[in-house]
This record gives structure tokens, C-alpha cells and sequence, in this order.
């Protein structure tokens, strides 16, 4: 019967080590979505070795995550990130434990572990790499990747500090899907050129400011103006084919 019993706790603490790991792919999953959309803003730039080198208040050097964390990422592997999470953690679930003799013939415990991912030290050194706070992250990733806000704020924190995707800073012209264009036709404004009206631009983070639109409007217009640049002309006049 005890040996009934231990077996019964081993099958509930693996059940319970599978759920912890379940829950680590959801904030993983929206972390990916911070990286890809920082890779997006690259520029050129080495990323995964700048996060390497990021520094983490409370972490020691050594235990940094590796710049192979933040390539696993970029491609959206959750399982991947979730493996070399587990290899390098110091975090360990305990399954069971028992007592044996050891070479001096004293009772010793031992105990059955299995590594956990350190989920927290991954948010931490994202959040560092990205200067997001690392409450604003963690909170976004606890919405999980499906949820309507978290593409629509993931889009508008790296647009803020790195300009929108595929170049530019923040605040500046863009051209190109990752801005919405407005004609100023019919609106009295003398143009600078002959047969060209003056217009405003601004990105799509700023657009859904302006209009305070909600959550699953950004997350729409996300989707929108990655596609393709959009033209909002003054009523009774016409559309065109394109931004003038």
C-alpha cells in the first residue's frame, strides 16, 4: 500500500510538472512576438548578441541567457526556447523523494528533479534588451499571444521606442505599409507643388491614439497597414489609386 501511495504522488507531481510546463509556452509565445516585431526594426543590427550582452538588475553576468534564446525566438520555436530555458535553468521541480544508505551507511534522502524553464529570468533580460519595463512585459505576456490586446500593444511599445517596421524613428515620415496616409484633398490647403495636395502622415500607433481606438480596432489596423498603405481622403473626394 505505501509503495501504492508513492506511486500515486510521483504520477500527480508529473502531472502537475507537465501543467507548469503548459504554462510557460503561453508568455513564451508573446515574448516571440516582442522579438520578431524587434527584428522587424533591425536595421542591420546583430540582435541576438546585443541581448547576450544586456545586463539584467538582480542577474549575475553568468547567468545571462545566451544569444541563441533570443535566435529561437526571432523564429517563433516555442519549444525551442522552452528547451534551452530548461537546460540552462537553476529552477527544478521536485517529482518524489526517497531515503537511501549512502557510502557511510547513513539514511539519506534523495529526491527526483526535473528542470523548469525560468520563464521570469527570460521576461526580465527581454524587458532589459527592449527598455520596456519589465511589469509592462510580464503583464503582456500573461495575456497570452491569441488575446486582441497583445499584438496591438506589443506593435505600439517597439513602434515608440524603435520607429515602425522597416525602418524610421519614432515620430518621424514613413512611407511604406507601416503608415497610414492622409490626402488633404478638399481641404483648402495650398499644395507645394502643382498637382499635389499637402498631406500628413503618421504611424499606425499614432492613428490609434488620435482616434482612441480599442483594442481589437489596433489590433485590426495592425493587421491592415502591414498589407498595404492606406488612403483616407475628405468626403466627395475621390480616393485615387494610391498615397499622393
Amino acid at each position: 500500500m505505501a509503495q501504492a501511495t508513492k506511486d500515486e504522488l510521483r504520477r500527480e507531481r508529473l502531472r502537475e510538472y507537465d501543467a507548469a510546463l503548459t504554462a510557460a509556452r503561453s508568455p513564451v509565445a508573446v515574448l516571440a512576438l516582442f522579438a520578431r516585431g524587434r527584428e522587424a526594426r533591425a536595421g542591420g543590427e546583430l540582435l541576438e548578441e546585443a541581448f547576450a550582452a544586456t545586463a539584467v538588475d538582480g542577474v549575475d553576468v553568468a547567468d545571462l541567457l545566451p544569444a541563441a534564446v533570443w535566435v529561437a525566438l526571432r523564429q517563433g520555436d516555442v519549444e525551442a526556447t522552452i528547451e534551452l530555458l530548461m537546460r540552462m535553468s537553476r529552477t527544478e521541480f521536485v517529482l518524489a523523494a526517497h531515503e537511501e544508505l549512502d557510502a557511510s551507511y547513513r539514511l539519506t534522502k534523495v529526491e527526483e528533479r526535473r528542470a523548469l524553464p525560468d520563464v521570469e529570468l527570460l521576461v526580465a533580460q527581454v524587458a532589459a534588451f527592449l527598455r520596456i519595463p519589465r511589469d509592462v512585459v510580464a503583464i503582456i505576456s500573461g495575456w497570452g499571444a491569441e488575446d486582441p490586446r497583445t499584438a496591438a500593444e506589443v506593435e505600439t511599445l517597439l513602434e515608440q521606442r524603435f520607429g515602425p517596421a522597416g525602418g524610421g524613428r519614432p515620430g518621424s515620415p514613413v512611407t511604406g505599409p507601416s503608415a497610414v496616409g492622409f490626402k488633404a484633398a478638399g481641404s483648402g490647403a495650398a499644395a507645394p507643388d502643382a498637382g499635389r495636395s499637402a498631406g500628413l502622415r503618421m504611424s499606425s500607433a499614432e492613428f490609434s491614439a488620435l482616434l482612441n481606438l480599442a483594442p481589437e480596432q489596433r489590433a485590426v489596423l495592425g493587421t491592415l497597414v502591414r498589407q498595404t498603405e492606406i488612403t483616407i481622403a475628405a468626403d466627395g473626394q475621390p480616393s485615387g489609386n494610391g498615397p499622393g
